[in-house]
């Protein structure tokens, strides 16, 4: 897929990264040492991982994390030196999206212009009144695009056999908070009054996304649910990020864990705030907002080893004391970001399939329901 470029973004070097020789051939290399039997995959990632008392993380996760932090991080700190690398860094693990799901460009439009999108339709999804998942990628609001959540898009319209609008949200520094929660706010208004146009169903516009994504997400319901505006069906926060003011926040035992480390994190929010004050505001930490209570039906996605696992919890723990409808799924052996991962780690793709079967039976059911378990 080709990479576009958001409403004042520059253009991001993705598709000439793809088929750089270079890249094809650390793929390569990095694929073939992945078939390697699990206890040689373990000794060569080494230890430095593995937590006392927590289930391990994934043995192919292990080993791509020391792979890529051996020898594929980005040598600078600017947002242009890290955009490339790392998402290609992740896109080893990644698969290719289904053939059956047909992937239509389109643009969103919103206050600050218009923003670039991808729909996708499977074919199971019926011509009208079809339910949808709106999706905003991880990234941090300062890298990924439309590219970054392709092949997760793509098998959750799939499995759920429901259409996902996945939209290219403004990106920090060039555009610092709130430009990206506004761009989410636009995008579920956009499908409300679209609905008719693209066969969707306005009762089922669910809204959803992973780590930054999973935060948009929120923000959106929260402000949403403020201006007494219609709300999402339900929301998808797959590890989400609720507080973005990470210095104050307690250690955990993953702050060091690739992909995302409490480093990446002061990094982040550094660059999507234009001053620490904006932390106060609970479109921009969600966890801050004084009531959650009146928030759509939340599906819960956490990853067990990641930093942000804590602070999902108590999250969890908020909506449950506040009466909104509650799904969660708990992935303990699994890294932040595994949404990117579903073509080398099984476990990954599992996921994803249930996070997506969740979406199925709750549009099918009209309400936020678990699936019925496979024999």
């Amino acid at each position: 897929m080709v990479a576009t470029q958001d409403a004042g973004n520059p253009p991001q070097a993705r598709p000439t990264g793809w088929e750089r020789p270079s890249w094809r051939i650390f793929r390569r290399l990095f694929r073939l040492a992945l078939s390697l039997p699990e206890p040689v995959l373990s000794g060569l990632a080494g230890r430095s991982m593995l937590k006392p008392g927590i289930p391990a993380l994934d043995v192919r996760a292990r080993f791509h994390a020391w792979f890529v932090t051996r020898y594929g991080r980005s040598n600078g700190d600017a947002p242009a030196d890290k955009r490339l690398p790392s998402l290609l860094s992740l896109a080893l693990l990644d698969a290719r999206p289904p053939a059956s799901v047909t992937c239509r460009p389109t643009t969103v439009a919103s206050p600050a212009g218009p923003l670039p999108a991808r729909l996708y339709r499977p074919a199971s999804a019926p011509a009208r009144n079809a339910p949808i998942l709106i999706y905003f990628h991880f990234g941090g609001c300062v890298l990924g695009d439309l590219d970054t959540c392709d092949t997760a898009c793509a098998l959750i319209a799939e499995k759920a056999g429901c259409l996902v609008l996945s939209v290219a949200y403004r990106l920090a520094p060039e555009h610092r908070f709130p430009a990206a929660v506004d761009d989410a706010l636009a995008s579920f208004r956009w499908v409300q009054a679209n609905a008719g146009r693209i066969g969707v169903d306005p009762s089922r516009v669910a809204i959803g996304g992973d780590s930054a994504g999973g935060y948009l997400a929120a923000a959106a319901s929260l402000c949403l649910r403020d201006q007494k505006a219609a709300l999402p069906f339900l929301q998808v926060l797959i590890y989400p990020v609720l507080e973005m003011d990470r210095r104050g926040m307690p250690p955990t035992p993953f702050d060091h864990n690739y992909p995302l480390t409490r480093g990446d994190m002061i990094w982040f929010s550094d660059l999507y705030m234009s001053d620490i004050g904006d932390a106060a505001d609970p479109r921009c930490s969600v966890a801050r907002a004084e009531r959650l209570a009146g928030l759509p039906p939340t599906l819960l996605v956490q990853a067990g080893h990641d930093l942000l696992h804590a602070e999902g919890a108590a999250f969890a723990l908020r909506l449950e004391q506040e009466a909104v409808p509650l799904l969660r799924l708990d992935y303990p052996t699994l890294p932040h970001a595994f949404t990117a991962m579903s073509g080398g780690l099984p476990k990954a793709r599992a996921a994803l399939v249930e996070i997506a079967r969740t979406l199925a039976a709750s549009f099918a059911a009209g309400e936020l329901v678990a699936p019925i378990q496979e024999s």
